[in-house]
C-alpha cells in the first residue's frame, strides 16, 4: 500500500515537472517571437533608412521627400513594435491551450513489473 501511495505521489511530482517545464518552454518561445520580430523589424527599418539616406547623399531626392519618407519609414517600425508584445502573448495563450489539453491520454496505466 505504501508503495501504491508512493508511486502516486512519483507520478503526480512527474506531472507537475513536465507542465512546468511545458510553462517554460512556452515563455521562451513567446520571448524568442518577440525578440526575432523586433531584429526582423530593426533590419527592415535600417536598410530602408540607408536606402533614403543614400538616395539624399547622391543628390536623388530633396529635403521635404527626404523627411517625408524618413517619418513614413519611423512611423510604420513603431507600428511593427507596437505590435509585438501582442504577438508574443498570442504565441503564448495558443501554446499554453495546446500543452492544457493533451491530445489522447493513455486509457491504461502500465503496471509494474514484481
Amino acid at each position: 500500500m505504501a508503495q501504491s501511495a508512493s508511486s502516486k505521489q512519483t507520478q503526480q511530482v512527474r506531472t507537475m515537472m513536465v507542465e512546468v517545464a511545458r510553462t517554460q518552454l512556452a515563455a521562451v518561445t513567446a520571448a524568442l517571437k518577440f525578440w526575432g520580430g523586433w531584429v526582423e523589424s530593426a533590419d527592415r527599418y535600417t536598410k530602408k533608412l540607408s536606402t533614403e539616406l543614400n538616395r539624399v547623399d547622391d543628390g536623388g531626392a530633396d529635403s521635404k521627400q527626404f523627411v517625408g519618407r524618413v517619418t513614413d519609414l519611423s512611423r510604420e517600425y513603431l507600428r511593427e513594435m507596437i505590435s509585438l508584445p501582442n504577438v508574443a502573448v498570442n504565441h503564448f495563450t495558443s501554446e499554453m491551450e495546446r500543452i492544457s489539453s493533451p491530445i489522447g491520454k493513455r486509457a491504461r496505466r502500465a503496471r509494474a513489473k514484481n
